[in-house]
C-alpha cells in the first residue's frame, strides 16, 4: 500500500523514505509561516470556525516538527531496513497529510469570511506550502500530491464561485500551477529514483563478485566491519580461508565455462551451508574466505569448517559432466574486535598450508591471535 506503484528494489525504497526526514528546514518555515498568517488572519476575523482551524492547523504542523524530530535519527540509520522504513513513512504521512487537510480547509474558509488583504497572505502562504512540499518531499509521490492537492484544492472553487473576475482568474492560476507542480513532482520521483537505483546498483557491483554474486575482496571488509561492530558481545569470530583441490585440472580439461560453472555451484553451496549472519566472499580464482560469527569455541568453528569441506566434496553435476573436487580450509578464532581483516587472513591462510600439508581436506585452526577485549 505505501510502496511506489512503479517497482523500485527495497534499497531504493529505504533511501526515498530517509529523504522525507531531512526535511527540517522547510517544515520549520511553514510551521513558522503558518502560525503567524493564521494568528494574524482569525485575529481580524471574529469567526468561530477559522479559529479553530487555526488552533487545529497549529497543533498538526507542530506534531509534524516533533516527529521528525524524534524518528530522523532511526531514519538516518545506515542499517534501516524495508519495515521499518515503511512504519517509518507511515508515520511521517499521517502528520503531513493531517496538516495538509487542515490547512486546505482554513484557506478555503478564509477566503470566504476573511477581507480580501488577508486573502494576500493566505495566497502567499499557499503558494509557499505547495513549493515546499514539491521541494522537500517529492521523492514520496504519493504523500507530496496529496499533500498539494489537500493543501490547494479547497481554496480553487471558492475562488471560482466569488463572482470576481479577478478571483476566477486566481482560481485559474492556482489550478495551473497545482498540475504543473504534480508534474514537476512525478518527473522529479522518476529522475530521483532512477538515479539512486543507478548509484545503488554500480554500489553493490563494486562489492560483489561478478561470477559468484559472493562479496568481493572489498565487500568482504565491509562486511568484516558491520559482523565486529555489531556482534562485538555476541561471541567470538572466525575466519575460514578455503581453496579448491584439483578445481585446475578441471578448468584446463574442460574449459572455462565450465570451471564458471563450477564456481558457481561452490558459492551456492557455501551460502545455503552458513548460517544466517554467516557469510561467504570469493576472494580469488578458486580462493574464497568465510566470516563466522557468534562462535562460542574453536570446536564450533572446526565443525563448520568440516562441514564446508563435506559439502564441497560431494559430487556436481554441470551439464552431461559429473565433476567431484575437494578442499582445503584454515581458520583463525578470535575474540572482542579491533583485530584487522587482513592480520587474521594471513593467519588464517597460514593454517590453511597446514592443512594442505596435512593432506587437504581438512581444518586447522591458529590460536596466536586469540585475545579478550
Amino acid at each position: 500500500m505505501f510502496r511506489s506503484a512503479i517497482a523500485i528494489p527495497e534499497g531504493t525504497y529505504v533511501e526515498l523514505v530517509q529523504s522525507l526526514f531531512r526535511t527540517l528546514l522547510t517544515t520549520s518555515i511553514i510551521a513558522i509561516s503558518f502560525i503567524a498568517v493564521a494568528f494574524i488572519v482569525s485575529s481580524q476575523t471574529p469567526d468561530p470556525a477559522l479559529t479553530l482551524l487555526t488552533i487545529l492547523g497549529s497543533i498538526s504542523v507542530v506534531a509534524r516538527l516533533v516527529i521528525l524530530l524524534l524518528f530522523r535519527g532511526q531514519a538516518a540509520d545506515a542499517g534501516l531496513g524495508v519495515a521499518r522504513a515503511c512504519q517509518l513513512e507511515r508515520l511521517f504521512a499521517v502528520s503531513y497529510l493531517s496538516f495538509a487537510a487542515i490547512f486546505g480547509i482554513f484557506s478555503a474558509r478564509a477566503f470566504v469570511v476573511a477581507t480580501p488583504d488577508a486573502h494576500v497572505l493566505v495566497i502567499g502562504l499557499l503558494v509557499g506550502y505547495a513549493a515546499g512540499v514539491a521541494a522537500g518531499i517529492a521523492l514520496r509521490p504519493w504523500i507530496s500530491v496529496s499533500a498539494v492537492v489537500l493543501g490547494v484544492v479547497p481554496t480553487i472553487p471558492v475562488a471560482l464561485a466569488s463572482g470576481n473576475p479577478i478571483y476566477w482568474a486566481l482560481g485559474a492560476l492556482l489550478t495551473i500551477f497545482l498540475a504543473g507542480g504534480i508534474h514537476s513532482i512525478l518527473s522529479n520521483y522518476r529522475l530521483s529514483s532512477g538515479g539512486i537505483t543507478l548509484k545503488r546498483l554500480f554500489a553493490d557491483m563494486a562489492r560483489s563478485d561478478v561470477l559468484t554474486g559472493l562479496p568481493n575482496r572489498f565487500g568482504l571488509g565491509e562486511r568484516f566491519n558491520e559482523v565486529t561492530m555489531l556482534g562485538r558481545d555476541s561471541g567470538d569470530v572466525a575466519v575460514h580461508c578455503l581453496d579448491l583441490d584439483r578445481f585446475k585440472p578441471v578448468n584446463d580439461r574442460y574449459g572455462h565455462p565450465v570451471g564458471d560453472l563450477l564456481l558457481k555451484a561452490v558459492a551456492d553451496r557455501l551460502s545455503r551451508t552458513l548460517r544466517g549472519g554467516d557469510f561467504a566472499a570469493r576472494v580469488g580464482g578458486d580462493e574464497f574466505v568465510i566470516v563466522q560469527s557468534g562462535v562460542r569455541d574453536a570446536t564450533e568453528a572446526e565443525l563448520l569448517a568440516r562441514r564446508v569441506v563435506r559439502v564441497i566434496s560431494e559430487p556436481y553435476n554441470i551439464g552431461d559432466l559429473t565433476i567431484t573436487i575437494g578442499t582445503s580450509i584454515g581458520f583463525v578464532l578470535v575474540s572482542g574486535h579491533g583485530h584487522g581483516l587482513d592480520k587474521l587472513i594471513e593467519s588464517a591462510d597460514e593454517a590453511l598450508l597446514r592443512a594442505k600439508g596435512a593432506g587437504g581436506g581438512c581444518a586447522s585452526h591458529a590460536i596466536g591471535l586469540r585475545r579478550t577485549a
